[in-house]
Formats: structure tokens, sequence, C-alpha cells
């Protein structure tokens, strides 16, 4: 069964006023994380690249080894 099947088997068995609760539930986590658009799988990849970080050529592969550096070198854990 899926997430929504059962999603919905739950709420239709709950008295209409709780299914008006769980509808405004469902509507304030839409407001908050709206559905990415289609056709645009990597809008979060085009805003990271956007951001123009600079860094070391290895970076993402010594991505751990800088980061304990940079906690050594300001005093984080």
């Amino acid at each position: 069964m899926s997430t929504t099947q059962a999603i919905l088997e739950k709420v239709s068995a709950l008295p209409p006023e709780k299914q008006e609760q769980v509808l405004q539930y469902a509507e304030s986590l839409a407001d908050k994380h709206p559905p990415a658009k289609t056709g645009e799988p990597y809008c979060a990849l085009r805003t990271a690249l956007s951001l123009n970080l600079d860094g070391p050529p290895d970076w993402s592969r010594r991505f751990e080894e800088y980061l304990h550096e940079s906690r050594v070198k300001h005093g984080g854990g």
C-alpha cells in the first residue's frame, strides 16, 4: 500500500471535523514546502552554482578533511 493510500484510508475513517483539521494541516505543509516545478529537477543545484563559491579543486573529494581543518583553526569541535 502506498503512503497516499494509507493516508486516505486513515482520513476517510475520521469524522468530518477531524478531516477538516487534517486538510488544514496538509494545506499549511503545502504552503511551507511548495512542490518543485515540473521539468526543473536541478533547481537546487542551479542555486548552489549561482553562489559562485570558491574553494580548492578537490573540495568535494576532501570535504570532511577541509571541514575538520576549519574546525581546528577556528576552535570548533
